[in-house]
């Protein structure tokens, strides 16, 4: 509950007093839940979220019923915390695509490799995103885990909304059509969570297996913001060049991960 406090009220990065304040009780209560986190994650991804139950969770894991139930209120409320460490996982990868020294717009692909290497770094975390939106996800999960997705969502959210009015500012970016930032952030979120799912879940339709030895998601995205008149335009720059130079300056790491088929450990996920 303290990690929750601290994730609500700590918005500068810095330490956070309540977890100076940890006892070892406290501490271990809060290893605890990452351990229990980490086994449902286990069995989500070889069951499926609709298959997931507590009774699943206790009989998977060291713990009494009674000592799974301290630390969340159903097999909901599970999902929501496993949906939060995928929101952490995406806030880490971002905040690493803001270091990138590029044009905004180029800073606008290193935002959309960032997510892409979310959903490929953690499927099941990524496809959480979702199911804990569901109604019976939503009416069954404890307000306080509620809340601090809510915080999450919305730190992805204004580090998007924060690039796109520098943009602006700077006279990169010149929307037609009366184009707000609302709605240019989610066009950016649609196309790519939507290319996301479909180059991941329907990669053996004809459609997309004809696009061996392409770049879908890079097209798709440079379609977008020439739409958006977001200069330069891919007619008068290379990003094929930049989303290269952004894999080796900023997401070399995670790049070598995914190459190696290493797992990523689950210490992004504090409920």
């Amino acid at each position: 509950m303290l990690k929750f406090l601290c994730d609500i009220t700590n918005k500068e990065g810095r330490s956070c007093p309540l977890e100076q304040r940890f006892s070892k009780k406290q501490q271990a209560i809060a290893d605890r839940e990452q351990e229990l986190l980490h086994i449902a994650h286990q069995l989500v991804k070889a069951e499926g979220y609709a298959n997931l139950t507590m009774d699943k969770l206790t009989a998977a894991s060291p713990y009494s019923k009674g000592t799974i139930y301290n630390h969340f209120s159903s097999k909901e409320d599970v999902i929501t915390a496993l949906c939060n460490s995928a929101l952490r996982h995406e806030i880490s990868l971002f905040k690493k695509a803001e270091l990138f020294n590029g044009s905004s717009r180029e800073k606008a692909l290193a935002l959309h490799q960032a997510y892409l290497l979310s959903a490929k770094m953690q499927p099941i975390l990524f496809s959480c995103l979702l199911t804990a939106k569901s109604p019976w996800v939503q009416e069954k999960s404890s307000p306080a885990r509620l809340t601090v997705q809510q915080e999450l969502e919305k730190e992805v959210t204004q580090m998007v909304d924060l690039l796109l009015q520098q943009a602006i500012d700077a006279n990169e970016l010149q929307p037609k059509n009366a184009a707000t930032i609302d709605l240019m952030a989610f066009a950016n979120w649609a196309i790519s969570f939507g290319g996301i799912a479909l180059l991941s879940s329907a990669s053996e339709t004809y459609s997309i297996e004809r696009l061996q030895g392409t770049h879908p998601f890079l097209f798709n995205l440079n379609c977008m913001l020439d739409g958006m008149n977001w200069l330069p335009l891919s007619t008068d720059w290379d990003y094929c060049q930049s989303w290269l130079r952004i894999e080796k300056e900023i997401f070399s790491a995670e790049q070598q991960q995914l190459a190696t088929g290493l797992p990523l450990t689950l210490s992004l996920i504090h409920i």
